[in-house]
């Protein structure tokens, strides 16, 4: 019996945040368990959008929303492929809303998450939010979160 049922790894498509990829590999393979990648579509963040994102009418929205799902589709599966091989299982979720409440929502008890911190802190992280802070305060299992190598401060 495996330690965990699935090692979920939450990716965003950017390299920050698959700093979080090679560690879960690792354990996933350790423990024997499926990997399971989740990416959240997440318009909540109008920063993509540029300073124009709030002006956005409806089917200017649909479009950029529709946009953003192919994209995770896309990432997810090309991500999916590359691992394809170096543990037994990886499975895919696209899921949309707001990034830390989906990441919970993905999550089953006997999961464990590794999630990449983008490292922000002071103003930014105050102004910004903290997904993995947000994450880690409301996840019914483990998570594991991996510092990356670029410092935002």
């Amino acid at each position: 019996m495996a330690v965990f049922d699935r090692v979920v790894v939450a990716l965003d498509g950017s390299e920050i945040g698959e700093a979080a990829l090679p560690k879960a590999v690792e354990l996933a393979a350790a423990v024997g368990a499926p990997l399971h990648l989740v990416r959240i579509v997440d318009l909540g963040r109008l920063e993509q959008y540029g300073s124009f994102g709030l002006a956005l009418d409806t089917s200017a929205l649909d479009l950029a929303l529709e946009d953003e799902r192919a994209a995770a589709r896309d990432y997810l599966a090309a991500t999916q492929a590359r691992l394809h091989g170096s543990v037994m299982t990886v499975t895919i979720e696209s899921r949309e809303g707001l990034a830390a409440r989906e990441l919970v929502a993905a999550l089953r008890p006997n999961d464990v998450l590794v999630m990449a911190s983008h490292g922000r802190t002071g103003l930014q992280r105050w102004f910004l939010g903290s997904v993995a802070e947000e994450v880690v305060r409301h996840a019914p299992s483990p998570v594991m979160l991996i510092r990356s190598g670029e410092q935002h401060g």
